[in-house]
């Protein structure tokens, strides 16, 4: 599968935010969009799941109908439920993953002790690394994460962006970070 950027073009209130975008995405080359704040890097990641359309331009899924693939997304604003604890959260996503298993790769990036928590009780670091967790294991064919690092220290990131580059398994990442951790192994996609 491919995505494919066609002449992407979105403006707000007259002001030109993606200005004529093309560009490629597959499982086998991960992408981190950078840039400046309010250069349009969430509007780009809204674009791509169809939670926003181009003012003009295409997004074309080569291989796959947009109906039918299959997004985990990572949002700027942590979208959890406050109520139930890390697990629960996680298993809504990824409801074929035993218990075990998610708690194993929960333990992989918050402290044990912080699991049988609500959310609403944990910071917004560990509410952060608990929805990375969510869509690296999620049954998807794009991860798209949006500011993943917010909220994490520099250790937390290390081990954030290690647990995301070990878990990709064949499908296609785009994250945008103001972080450099990501271009390690990621191809660097540059809005101005």
């Amino acid at each position: 599968m491919k995505i494919i950027l066609k002449n992407i073009c979105k403006s707000y209130n007259g002001r030109k935010v993606i200005d004529n975008l093309s560009y490629e995405f597959t499982p086998d080359k991960p992408v981190v969009i950078e840039g400046g704040s309010g250069i349009g890097k969430t509007t780009l990641l809204r674009i791509i799941m169809g939670l926003e359309k181009p003012d003009s331009g295409e997004v074309v899924f080569e291989g796959v109908s947009h109906e039918a693939v299959r997004f985990a997304p990572v949002f700027q604003n942590t979208r959890l439920i406050d109520k139930l604890d890390a697990p629960a959260n996680v298993r809504l996503a990824a409801r074929e993953i035993s218990g075990d298993a998610v708690r194993a790769a929960l333990i992989a990036l918050i402290p044990k002790e912080e699991l049988g928590k609500k959310v609403r009780d944990l910071s917004g670091g560990t509410q952060r690394r608990v929805e990375i967790v969510r869509a690296v294991l999620a049954p998807s064919d794009v991860i798209i994460m949006d500011e993943p690092l917010t909220g994490l220290d520099e250790g937390n990131a290390r081990r954030a962006v290690a647990y995301i580059k070990e878990n990709m398994e064949g499908r296609i990442l785009i994250t945008s970070s103001h972080s450099d951790l990501f271009e390690a192994f990621c191809e660097t996609l540059l809005l101005k």
